[in-house]
């Protein structure tokens, strides 16, 4: 008797984890079958007599410390947040004389310091474990609980990056070289988005940078620690990044992050060094104090010696090299499409500073690659609409037989 009961009971819960499973793969299905189909036009390099300087109006005294990308123990652990407490997070980043950090959970808004004026709400979207699709959403109010979990191709990840970017400030692709769930090759189409995060303790991004400058995207950098144990010092403070803002506000980082008046930071660890001697070093960091361009030539200095400056062209070849100067310059060729700057200083810190850009007017203007292409859409909608009516019928005609077969026994 307990036996038979044992062996309903697990069959009961067999079908209820096998509905719940065919359930939630018909709703992804549903969900890949409803992404309409992209066209994109062919990319065209930055062009024109007008360079624009995304410092032009820095003020050397207003840079902010900031990272975006940091997880929290959410969901029993589950999300990789280990033992990082919002109070954790408060101190450590705190003593590390950051000016802002953001706490970006997995598919949930953290409101820990909501009430506070500068506070930048902010999650990573995706539920890919795999190739890790992801997005770093900044100044969003809402969580977008749709996704791509599986595979994704240009159309879904276009999709993902226009429909993220109306529901929030910025749709930033997270840590794009990590797993390649972005891949260089995506960055010569993928548009409507301004900031990529190139600089991740799990993988720079300099290539998938390089592909979308050299195609004509303004794209702008971004640093992040995505720490996942905030009280491991050596996973923390490593990438940030320096925004120029006098006014912390949340429109104010906005617009310095849109206008590209900000830096990446690489701050070299020493492995189990004493984290005060971390915090000592990391508050005597050097900032930026110039770059600027005079005519056709682009000087940059730090509150420091630079040990090496490069600067960078299209296809991510380096144009120049400098070392051991107080200033670096560089004269900006007429075949140059944009020019960004990696700069070497003291202790293996690294900056590296956005690109000046070509265009054709003084201000410039951001092409869209992406159309939807409404008739490729429509008959991929009908051969999917054709094929669930198969599987509909097919399963139907075998309940009915089922059926015929019972009444006749």
């Amino acid at each position: 008797m307990y036996k038979n009961i044992r062996n309903r009971f697990l069959r009961i819960v067999l079908i209820a984890l096998t509905s719940f499973i065919g359930l939630l793969l018909l709703f992804y299905l549903f969900v890949y079958f409803a992404c309409p189909s992209y066209s994109f036009r062919e990319p065209k390099p930055f062009a024109g007599t007008y360079l624009y300087n995304p410092y032009q109006d820095m003020n050397p005294d207003h840079w902010k410390r900031y990272n975006f990308h940091c997880h929290s123990r959410k969901y029993l652990g589950i999300t990789d947040g280990r033992h990082s407490t919002e109070n954790d997070i408060d101190s450590m980043y705190q003593r590390m004389g950051y000016d802002h950090y953001g706490i970006s959970d997995y598919m949930s808004i953290n409101r820990h310091r909501c009430d506070q004026p500068d506070y930048i709400p902010g999650y990573e979207h995706g539920y890919g474990l795999i190739r890790k699709t992801h997005q770093l959403c900044i100044g969003a109010e809402k969580v977008w609980h749709i996704d791509y979990p599986f595979v994704q191709n240009l159309s879904t990840k276009q999709n993902m990056l226009n429909q993220l970017g109306k529901r929030g400030r910025f749709a930033v692709p997270a840590h794009a070289s990590f797993t390649m769930g972005y891949k260089v090759r995506d960055m010569k189409y993928l548009s409507n988005y301004r900031l990529l995060e190139v600089i991740n303790p799990f993988g720079f991004s300099f290539e998938h940078w390089d592909m979308a400058l050299s195609n004509g995207h303004r794209v702008y950098i971004v640093g992040d620690d995505d720490t996942h144990n905030v009280l491991n010092p050596n996973e923390i403070g490593k990438c940030f990044t320096m925004i120029n803002t006098a006014d912390m506000t949340p429109e104010q980082v906005y617009s310095a992050l849109e206008n590209g008046n900000a830096y990446g930071v690489n701050f070299y660890i020493y492995y189990n060094e004493p984290f005060e001697v971390k915090v000592e070093n990391i508050l005597q960091l050097p900032h930026l104090t110039r770059c600027e361009l005079v005519g056709d030539t682009l000087f940059v200095e730090t509150s420091d010696v630079i040990e090496k400056a490069e600067f960078i062209g299209q296809g991510g070849r380096v144009l120049a090299t400098q070392e051991n100067v107080r200033q670096a310059y560089y004269v900006i060729q007429p075949e140059d499409q944009y020019v960004r700057t990696n700069l070497q200083l003291p202790k293996q810190t690294f900056f590296y500073l956005n690109p000046v850009t070509r265009h054709p007017d003084p201000v410039p203007v951001d092409e869209r690659l992406d159309s939807i292409n409404w008739f490729r859409t429509g008959f991929l909608w009908l051969v999917y609409a054709f094929m669930v009516f198969v599987i509909i019928r097919a399963i139907v005609r075998k309940l009915n037989t089922k059926k015929t077969h019972a009444a006749s026994e």
